[in-house]
């Protein structure tokens, strides 16, 4: 399995980190992926604080890296970073 351009495949988990400017962009981001992972229906982990944040897909129900955290991957990366 090869992960979407800016992941990576890390202990079993699709991942990705994000720098921003600020706190404040770094939450504006996290909520843009939060409309996007209810809209899909599929919720990775979130961390966050100033300046970042670090996204994990994986589907527990499967227990491994599935096509849905693939899709959500690419269309979590086409989100614009302002």
């Amino acid at each position: 399995m090869k992960a979407p351009d800016g992941w990576e495949i890390i202990e079993e988990r699709l991942m990705a980190e994000y720098t921003f400017d600020d706190f404040a962009d770094a939450k504006q981001f996290v909520d843009a992926v939060s409309l996007l992972s209810e809209q899909e229906n599929h919720h990775p982990e979130l961390h966050f604080g100033w300046g970042y944040v670090i996204i994990e897909l994986f589907t527990h129900s499967e227990n491994a890296i599935t096509q849905k955290d693939l899709d959500l991957a690419q269309k979590i990366s086409q989100i614009p970073l302002e």
